[in-house]
């Protein structure tokens, strides 16, 4: 049986989320420490964990999280101590925007809807090329091998921001996962003023899933 790996730095969501997870998804949970986390690399894969989830008390932690988590080849989810204690999976959040990895978004998508037997909202950018509408097709012809509940839904954001926009939109969704992409690199603006994926995390009281932008990513177990 996979661990799930959680941090939880005295926040109980984190514990409460993990074991939720661990059961529907049939894991066994490994608590780890902070100082855990400067080699949390070498602990996934001498565990095989398949997900590590990260309980936030400040949103001056972020950063830090994220870069030390850059390298993960698994899934890593920050939950703030927002939850209620009647906290359930019943949709997923799912912008996709035009780049190639965006694909690695429906695996965990899937895996996490059949275990919960949820919806899954899918956010379309406001492109003008169709790189998105492909990635989405993609995803939605793996859903639907698996006969999963899911919508679509235009936003007004393009790529660079449908991510930020639909976490505005469902901040305070009920029983809600967002899932996002990691940043590919750190630009200058990035390094000045923070990554997207640090401003939604800020931005949204849900769990958000980050998935790092490698085409050699785990799968989680069914």
């Amino acid at each position: 049986m996979r661990p799930i790996l959680q941090l939880s730095n005295n926040n109980k969501t984190s514990e409460f989320l993990t074991n939720l997870i661990a059961k529907q998804m049939n894991f066994c949970v490994h608590k780890i420490t902070i100082s855990d986390i400067n080699h949390i690399n070498n602990i996934v894969e001498t565990e095989d964990a398949a997900l590590l989830i990260i309980g936030l008390t400040s949103d001056k932690e972020i950063q830090f999280y994220l870069n030390k988590c850059r390298e993960l080849r698994i899934p890593y989810i920050f939950t703030k101590d927002t939850l209620p204690t009647d906290f359930y999976i019943n949709n997923i959040i799912l912008p996709i925007t035009n780049l190639e990895e965006e694909r690695e978004k429906g695996p965990f998508a899937s895996s996490f809807a059949r275990h919960f037997n949820c919806h899954i909202a899918i956010y379309q950018p406001n492109d003008y090329g169709s790189k998105a509408i492909s990635n989405i097709e993609t995803i939605k012809t793996l859903f639907d091998s698996f006969k999963l509940n899911h919508s679509t839904s235009k936003g007004k954001k393009d790529s660079n921001s449908i991510e930020l926009e639909t976490s505005t939109i469902h901040k305070n969704t009920p029983n809600s996962i967002l899932i996002i992409s990691a940043s590919r690199d750190y630009g200058l603006d990035d390094i000045l003023f923070g990554p997207k994926e640090r401003k939604i995390i800020k931005n949204t009281n849900i769990p958000t899933m980050l998935i790092n932008p490698r085409g050699d990513l785990y799968t989680l177990c069914d």
